[in-house]
């Protein structure tokens, strides 16, 4: 029992000298370690993540390889012969110039051709390593795929006649006659705004057939795609788009889920395309 009491007596007289209690001491260092630990790493700069494999192998063999559905220009066409042009050839051809003068390594394109829509499959099963086939950015395919920032918005725009002044945005439809491909993203946009704006709708089986009603005067404007715009408007030339597009559907690059080095590259090409202008110099070349 003295012993006891002896040793109460000097915790609490070393107490009396030190912050710290003898029992408490172990945790305090633990704590410290921890701290230190975490201040590593939140402060100290981050090593580079590790190239993924399919980055490294288009580096390693120098082959970019796309697939493609070759059948819907100005996109993609296949002239027959084996020769490819439109604008996605033209964009994946400038992809792997930027990523040559980037790396110092050389890179080309390697298409592999395949049905539209088989696409996400061909992908998945590592037959390519992108789609760029006029692709649109699809929700319900984040959970597979890895999609790029878009390079293309293809959503419908107002078409009127060439020297039409008086229609500057969709406000301007009102009381007019709208000319629409049935089933289209146009013919959805302009059946939320008729009961307001009072024009009158006129459905056509196609965009063509919409804006040759717009050249024959039967409607006063069209709500179509850019791509169906600019196909009519090389053979006629008498029509003109306003404003900008009056929805998006935007298009995108796919790559698999395991390639996040591969998407950074995609997408810092793309950012530099956008700056530059190369990107709207390639659409103006193509629509």
């Amino acid at each position: 029992m003295p012993r006891r009491t002896r040793r109460s007596r000097f915790t609490l007289y070393i107490s009396r000298f030190t912050p710290w209690r003898i029992g408490s001491l172990p945790l305090a260092v633990l704590a410290g370690v921890a701290f230190f630990g975490y201040a590593l790493a939140t402060w100290l700069p981050k090593p580079p993540p590790k190239p993924d494999a399919t980055w490294t192998r288009i580096l390693d063999t120098g082959e970019f390889r796309v697939g493609i559905d070759p059948s819907f220009p100005p996109f993609e066409s296949d002239n027959a012969q084996g020769e490819l042009f439109g604008f996605d050839i033209a964009l994946a051809n400038e992809l792997t110039r930027e990523w040559t003068q980037a790396t110092g390594t050389p890179v080309r394109v390697e298409y592999v051709y395949s049905g539209f829509d088989g696409l996400y499959d061909a992908l998945q099963n590592g037959q390519f390593d992108a789609i760029i086939s006029a692709l649109p950015y699809d929700p319900k395919k984040t959970q597979d795929v890895l999609f790029s920032h878009a390079y293309f918005d293809s959503g419908p725009v107002i078409v009127v006649r060439a020297g039409d002044a008086t229609t500057k945005t969709y406000y301007d439809l009102m009381g007019k006659r709208i000319g629409v491909e049935l089933g289209s993203a146009g013919d959805a946009f302009a059946r939320r705004w008729q009961r307001r704006l009072k024009f009158d709708l006129h459905p056509f089986a196609s965009p063509a057939d919409a804006l040759r009603a717009l050249q024959l005067r039967q409607v006063d404007a069209t709500l179509t795609d850019l791509i169906a715009f600019n196909e009519f408007a090389r053979a006629n030339g008498d029509v003109q788009t306003v404003g900008a597009p009056l929805t998006h559907e935007l298009i995108v690059i796919a790559v698999r889920k395991d390639a996040p080095t591969l998407l950074g590259y995609i997408n810092a090409a793309l950012n530099a395309f956008k700056r530059d202008g190369r990107l709207e110099q390639l659409q103006r070349e193509w629509f």
